[in-house]
């Protein structure tokens, strides 16, 4: 057997009842065991694992070790939980779909992403995606009706969880002819009032005044012009000469434009995923973590 394999689940709960209590006796109580039987358990772990988790000169004071292994301890047993709630509910046919509503903005790929590792995590299970505006998704979530989503940011976050899962950069499409796109670079004077803002006035308004923000931050005057959802529409716009425009880095372009990055600036479009406070879906939590673990993984969000 090997020294990991003596760390149980019920030394964990153990560990934690005892930190949270203040004492081996008072955690002993809330565990209907005796203090002898709790403090031999604990002192065969460390014994075991050749550290301590408990400074008995300090009564029940957690080591640095100690505070460590609360912390992922913690995460673990509600793992164990959620797990078991997330199997019952399949068991008893009882998990319902998981509707996952988005923004417009939210990249294709993103999502695609997401549904399968869902998918793929809850085999049989079903998520049913639907779009609408940010303010009426999150509005919701707060409401209670609504268990998860995908946003673009930046929201208010009060009473509901969002969780940064997805960051790609924001660059300046040109064509290819441009003088600009001889530098590796763009100088931000040089974009002052080229630069259009075609994007979230109407259906992003906090995320269209943070691009003024961050414009009016490197001295950038945006070029008036109207909104548009149409993405081609906005590189047939490029491609005309009749202004610049902020796009993904990872966005296809046509034949005769390029992306550079703003000099100086690391500018980001960045997505996450909204879930309420107290949410009764037992699969979220799970989801939630699976897909935090995948986040920093993704290329495009190095």
């Amino acid at each position: 057997m090997s020294v990991h394999e003596h760390l149980e689940f019920r030394h964990l709960k153990y560990i934690l009842a005892i930190a949270e209590a203040g004492t081996f006796t008072a955690a002993a109580a809330r565990l209907h065991v005796s203090q002898s039987t709790l403090s031999t358990q604990i002192r065969d772990l460390e014994d075991k694992l050749g550290i301590e988790i408990f400074d008995r000169e300090r009564g029940a004071t957690l080591t640095t070790e100690g505070k460590i292994l609360i912390r992922y301890g913690l995460e673990s047993l509600q793992n164990r939980e959620h797990i078991v709630l997330t199997l019952q509910a399949i068991h008893a046919g009882t998990l319902m779909p998981l509707p996952l509503e988005f923004t417009p903005f939210v990249d294709k790929a993103l999502l695609r992403s997401v549904t399968e590792l869902y998918k793929e995590m809850l085999v049989g299970c079903e998520i049913m995606p639907e779009s609408d505006d940010p303010d009426e998704i999150v509005s919701r979530v707060r409401q209670g009706n609504l268990d998860a989503a995908i946003v673009t940011l930046p929201i208010l976050e009060d009473d509901v969880q969002a969780q940064l899962i997805d960051r790609e950069r924001l660059v300046v499409c040109m064509r290819d002819d441009d003088p600009l796109a001889a530098y590796e670079t763009v100088p931000p004077e040089a974009l002052n009032e080229k630069i259009s803002i075609f994007t979230y006035q109407r259906h992003h308004p906090a995320a269209y005044i943070r691009l003024v923000e961050m414009f009016k931050e490197v001295g950038i005057t945006p070029r008036p012009c109207k909104p548009t959802m149409n993405l081609d529409h906005v590189q047939w716009m490029v491609k005309e000469g009749v202004c610049y425009s902020l796009l993904r880095a990872g966005r296809p372009l046509e034949n005769g434009l390029v992306t550079r990055p703003v000099a100086g600036v690391d500018w980001t479009i960045d997505s996450a995923f909204v879930t309420r406070i107290g949410s009764q879906h037992p699969a979220l939590p799970l989801f939630a973590q699976e897909r935090r673990n995948t986040f920093g993984r993704s290329p495009r969000c190095q």
